[in-house]
């Protein structure tokens, strides 16, 4: 989701300091009215302004992830999760994004014929 504009943080906040009523302005606006409290708040602090980065790695960081492949090329993902602290699918989702594939191996032996 993409932040609002600088110029709508600055024309809510300039309509409720006018007079306007924050419920009005969230339907005239057409944000949330929990927003235009936040904005309002963030204006006292000088801080209306968006951020700049919205996203990042959270828990797993891609350059131990990266590191740990390389030394154990070998590991399950069960194995990884862990060492990660994290779920099986945050690993592989992590692992599809640097190019990493899929290696599949059959742990149960197949049946003999009779």
């Amino acid at each position: 989701m993409k932040a609002y504009s600088l110029d709508l943080r600055q024309r809510i906040v300039a309509y409720v300091r006018n007079g306007g009523g924050k419920t009005e302005a969230a339907r005239r606006f057409n944000v949330g009215r929990d927003t235009v409290y936040r904005f309002l708040k963030a204006d006292t602090a000088n801080a209306l302004a968006p951020k700049t980065s919205w996203g990042h790695w959270r828990k797993l960081d891609p350059q131990r992830l990266e590191r740990h492949m390389r030394h154990n090329p070998d590991t399950t993902l069960a194995e990884m999760k862990d060492d990660f602290k994290v779920s099986t699918s945050c690993l592989w989702k992590a692992l599809k994004k640097m190019k990493y594939t899929l290696k599949k191996s059959h742990r149960i032996p197949r049946a003999g014929r009779a």
